[in-house]
């Protein structure tokens, strides 16, 4: 694993700032009673309408609706219940956040793979080529400047939207597989203290719940396979699409550095977040409610412990912060402004001489 510089002025005022105002405030850091509502909310847009499905509603483009809204859902507590309880922050109970953060299997995913890639991989080494893996998609995709260009890469602004859309699909037939293998070659595996067969039976046993809850369960209802499998597409093209470019706004855009090796070990930890990291739409509570607070990327990058509630308020002190330390604060302002930012980006890095 790289490493950075031990500390820095600026990692340590933005750390003493965030825990005064913490402890000024009353507030331990965890999830307080905005994060149990959003959960039960997204929850019930994620199952209701597929329980309606069950019953019966199996018309065409009342199937297309349910599921699109069961699409919606299945992001949502992606994004507001399980990402916040895998990085152990709703309370100060391992026991209860690995419980809570076991939606992941309802979702198609894994709870190992995920901490180990996102946790450790991505929070770590945000943006360095051949540590994040967030950003290493073989050859399908340059992201880094570091990446070997191919001549298709020309036009990977034009079918990212389409490769996006299918992140879910890979989660649940490949993604986890592949990566258990490889995180057991790696001393990944053993920092997180699994055996191998653990970790393989959870993940045979988290596809199979899931497989049987959305495709078995229904098929066995009466409800024809075909408008089955219609409406866990639509479910997996609408999360995968709107999980996917969530994530890609806040570090695959084109304020956001993608430094080498050698450049990252001049910096503090955080201070390499904040050249790597972009907020986007800030000011909107909708943005802000549904994708549970990712949109303060920075702010949940710094402080990745504290519970996505408190961002905003977080944001003002590391914002200000920032500014007097002379570093940079990437940010956009609105959704669309951050995507033209990822596309242009997608764009650059597809041309000959990027």
């Amino acid at each position: 694993m790289l490493r950075f510089k031990s500390s820095s002025d600026f990692q340590k005022e933005v750390r003493k700032r965030v825990r005064t105002y913490l402890k000024e405030e009353g507030k331990s850091g965890m999830a307080d009673y905005r994060y149990f509502l959003k959960a039960f909310l997204n929850m019930v847009m994620y199952l209701v309408p597929f329980i309606l499905f069950l019953t019966g509603y199996t018309s065409f483009w009342m199937t297309t609706v349910l599921w699109v809204v069961t699409g919606l859902g299945m992001a949502g507590v992606g994004m507001n219940v399980m990402h916040d309880a895998i990085h152990n922050n709703v309370t100060k109970s391992e026991w209860v956040n690995r419980k809570i953060g076991a939606v992941i299997y309802m979702l198609c995913g894994n709870s190992y793979t995920w901490k180990v890639q996102h946790n450790i991989k991505h929070h770590t080494h945000t943006n360095l080529d051949g540590y994040d893996d967030d950003i290493n998609t073989g050859s399908l995709f340059r992201f880094h400047p570091s990446q070997e260009r191919k001549s298709f890469h020309r036009f990977q602004h034009i079918y990212a939207p389409f490769t996006y859309s299918l992140m879910t699909w890979k989660w649940l037939l490949e993604k986890d597989f592949t990566q258990v293998v490889q995180y057991n070659k790696s001393e990944l595996f053993k920092a997180k203290n699994q055996s191998l067969a653990a970790v393989w039976t959870k993940l045979i046993v988290g596809k199979g719940f899931h497989l049987s809850l959305f495709y078995v369960l229904p098929i066995a209802l009466g409800i024809p396979w075909y408008m089955v499998l219609w409406g866990n597409t639509v479910m997996h093209l609408i999360a995968g699409l709107i999980l996917s470019f969530t994530f890609q706004l806040a570090h695959v855009v084109d304020k956001a550095d993608f430094p080498t090796e050698e450049e990252a070990k001049d910096d503090s930890l955080l201070e390499h977040q904040l050249k790597t990291t972009a907020n986007f739409s800030t000011k909107s509570k909708f943005v802000t409610w549904y994708t549970g607070g990712l949109n303060f990327q920075v702010e949940h990058h710094l402080f990745p412990t504290i519970n996505h509630v408190h961002y905003p308020k977080i944001a003002e002190i590391v914002r200000s912060t920032a500014k007097e330390f002379k570093l940079p604060y990437n940010e956009y302002r609105s959704t669309i402004a951050a995507l033209r930012g990822h596309f242009a980006h997608l764009k650059y890095m597809g041309k000959a001489m990027a």
